[in-house]
């Protein structure tokens, strides 16, 4: 006996940020990408219809429901949206709402005193991240305008800026220290070339999750996300490096609170990147369900003027006393997203 087919969601959508398109009467197109674009051919006028409801949330029931009343039977329009859901395109709109909803109740700390720290506080902010906090200090410098200073900011006190910016972004955010008893769900540690010893260290000793993000050389770097005791964290990083160069400890204390340079596209397209780290590493921490985090035991870096993006592999370095170490990738290996060594990504 042939088992019932499995109940639609409630609710349906296209992913996001993908569109409907007409091929013709009865053909539509589904995404453009052509890695994940679907093309649905040859269907009767009721059906073509009903996807075209699909570019924002749709009760299932009702969906089925208009098309019947266009004359579709409901087991062909609930067969069409099954076949659909297991290629992908098309979703459970819940999912989508639900992780609006936990971005709405996280909290994210960006920590930094330049570009990259205002221009990643404005992404997640716009992106719904619902309290971001901010620990900044110094002036705003002219290198720092791009990513959400303006000219008038110069020489204004970094903490009142990044402000003044969130109110022009989201008229009534606030942003600021957080407070006392709040824990963020993450920690941006932005532009500094090295991070703050004591503050990672205070970060693992609260099992806080952090990302940093800076500018080498010309170049951004996100991550690798650290998931203390869990994750390659920077000090293994540290220690892979004096492992190759004696001399680097020398260098990395000079780096410590010390922002990188890079030209204001790099400075934005870093910014950009970082924010969607964030914002993935968020999900992952906050709901079941989400897709693996690109720098999670690996950094990403971004080259803009040869337009390549590299994902560069680490591992818990065993002398490293944050518990990490265990079996996996090579230290320092390059490889693609995707993950194939020695790859990098061009375009």
């Amino acid at each position: 006996m042939t088992a019932p087919p499995a109940p639609l969601p409630d609710a349906l959508r296209l992913p996001p940020h993908r569109s409907v398109l007409r091929l013709g009467p009865g053909s539509r197109l589904l995404g453009l990408d052509p890695a994940s674009a679907l093309a649905v051919e040859d269907l009767p006028h009721a059906l073509a219809e009903m996807l075209d409801e699909l570019a924002r949330p749709v009760p299932t029931a009702q969906l089925v429901g208009r098309a019947v009343a266009r004359g579709a039977a409901a087991v062909e329009a609930e067969g069409l949206l099954r076949e659909l859901l297991a290629a992908g395109a098309v979703i459970d709109a819940a999912g989508a709402e639900r992780r609006e909803r936990r971005r709405a109740e996280s909290t994210v700390l960006v920590a930094g005193g330049g570009p990259l720290a205002v221009g990643v506080l404005l992404g997640l902010a716009a992106a719904g991240v619902g309290a971001v906090h901010v620990t900044t200090s110094g002036t705003v410098l002219a290198a720092d305008l791009g990513t959400g200073y303006v000219d008038a900011d110069r020489g204004r006190a970094r903490e009142a800026a990044t402000a003044a910016a969130l109110e022009r972004l989201l008229p009534g955010a606030r942003t600021g220290p957080p407070p006392q008893r709040v824990v963020p769900d993450l920690v941006v540690l932005a532009d500094a070339a090295a991070s703050d010893p004591v503050h990672v260290a205070a970060l693992h000793a609260d099992g806080t999750a952090h990302l940093p993000v800076r500018l080498r050389d010309g170049a951004g770097i996100v991550g690798p996300l650290v998931l203390p005791g869990r994750t390659t964290c920077l000090g293994c990083l540290e220690l892979e490096r004096c492992a190759r160069d004696p001399g680097w400890p020398t260098v990395s204390a000079q780096l410590v609170g010390t922002p990188g340079n890079a030209d204001p596209a790099c400075v934005a397209a870093t910014a950009g990147l970082a924010t969607a780290q964030a914002l993935a590493a968020l999900d992952a921490l906050t709901g079941p369900g989400a897709e693996p985090v690109p720098t999670v035991d690996a950094t990403v870096e971004l080259d803009v003027d040869q337009a390549v993006l590299t994902r560069r592999g680490w591992s818990p370095h065993p002398s490293c006393g944050c518990g990490a170490a265990r079996g996996g990738t090579r230290h320092g290996a390059a490889t693609c997203a995707e993950g194939r060594a020695g790859d990098t990504i061009e375009g």
